[in-house]
Formats: C-alpha cells, sequence, structure tokens
C-alpha cells in the first residue's frame, strides 16, 4: 500500500471517530433533555398538589367569625329565672298575749323577698341601656322556734297539755303581722333584691357589650 492510500485511511478514521464522537455528545444532550423535562414536569405538579393541599387545610382550619351576642329580653329573664328568693332574713323577737289567759314569748326567723317571676325587663338596644322593674317585696315566710316558747299566765287554768299547740300558732300569727308592719324588713329586703339582680345581670351584660347601662328600679 502506497504512502498516499495509507493517508487516506488514516483520513477516513479520523472522521469516522469524529462522527461517532458527534452522535455520542448529541445523544448524551438528548438523555440530559428529556430528564431535565420530565423533573421539571414532576416538580411543577408536586407544587401544584402542596398548594391545593394548603388551601383545603385552610379552610379546614379556618376559624369562623364568632357570632356576637345580642342583649335581648328572653335572655335575662332566664337569667333571673330564680322564682321566690329571700332577699333578706331577720331573727325576730316577740311576744303575743293570748287574751286574758296568758303572754307568751317567742324568737322567729323572718324571710323577706321578691317573686322574680314579676320582674319586668326592657332592653334599649340603640341607647344600651337595660331597665329592670323589681315587685315589692313582701314576707315570704316566717319560722316560730318552738323550743322558744316561754310563758307568763294570766290564767293558771290555761296551762293545759294542748297550750304549746295554742301558742305555736298564735305566735306565728303575731310574727307575721308584726313583721309585715315592720316597714325596715320590707325596704332592706328591696334594697337586696336590687343588688342580687345586678349581681346576676350585670356579669352577662358587661361580657357582650360593657358600654350598656343597667337600671333597677
Amino acid at each position: 500500500m502506497g504512502r498516499e492510500e495509507q493517508e487516506i485511511q488514516e483520513l477516513d478514521k479520523a472522521k469516522s471517530t469524529k462522527e461517532k464522537d458527534k452522535d455520542s455528545k448529541k445523544s448524551g444532550k438528548e438523555i440530559f433533555a428529556k430528564y431535565f423535562s420530565k423533573s421539571a414536569t414532576t416538580i411543577i405538579i408536586a407544587v401544584i398538589v402542596i398548594a391545593v393541599i394548603a388551601v383545603v387545610l385552610m379552610n379546614i382550619f379556618k376559624k369562623e367569625e364568632p357570632v356576637k351576642e345580642v342583649i335581648t329580653v328572653s335572655t335575662l329573664e332566664k337569667i333571673v329565672e330564680v322564682s321566690d328568693l329571700s332577699t333578706f332574713k331577720v331573727v325576730y323577737n316577740g311576744v303575743a298575749c293570748a287574751e286574758d289567759k296568758y303572754y307568751v314569748s317567742y324568737e322567729a326567723t323572718v324571710d323577706a323577698g321578691i317573686d322574680f317571676e314579676k320582674i319586668e325587663i326592657n332592653v334599649d338596644n340603640e341607647m344600651k341601656k337595660v331597665t329592670i322593674n323589681l315587685p315589692e317585696a313582701e314576707i315570704l315566710d316566717t319560722y316560730v322556734d318552738i323550743a322558744s316558747l316561754d310563758y307568763i299566765f294570766i290564767d293558771k287554768k290555761a296551762n293545759t297539755d294542748t297550750v304549746s299547740e295554742e301558742a305555736f300558732k298564735l305566735c306565728k300569727y303575731d310574727v307575721k303581722h308584726e313583721s309585715e308592719n315592720q316597714d325596715a324588713i320590707i325596704d332592706l329586703a328591696n334594697q337586696n333584691a336590687q343588688n342580687v339582680v345586678i349581681a346576676l345581670v350585670k356579669p352577662f351584660v358587661d361580657q357582650v357589650d360593657p358600654d350598656y347601662e343597667i337600671v333597677v328600679e
């Protein structure tokens, strides 16, 4: 083989090697581009999924706006729904007279208060005012301590086995009559009733809106 032919073969061989390298590089670029494209798609999908999950979780755990409570007559009526309530208790010492038979001293307890079912409530939301009208206090009950009865007999014949039963009824009547005519007892019961109603209503009203005025009449 001549020198010229040998040079032609070497040129062909070099050209063939160069083309293979070129094809190899091209193939590598295509593989990288294909891989990169798949990776980018995966990342985009992942981001979308995360965003959707975040929105769903926000909706699930989103705190609802609390409904503002309103002061109403019905709500306040339920708060003060206590029926009869003793607002003043006093120990009373009295003396009853059984005509010309005997005198009997006794110790009793007097309960005075109001009927809470008769309370009238008015709410003016524009003026932010709660008006509460209370009924007049009255004597709710009396308790005579039968062991405290002590007698002074005018007629010794009245000292019989049944005198205690008779004297007990007399004392109960006497303490009720006397206490109903004691203005101080009723006045104190009225004042205490006002204090009790305010103590029941004010915490609720202040919690809803402390700007409301409470008037008890």
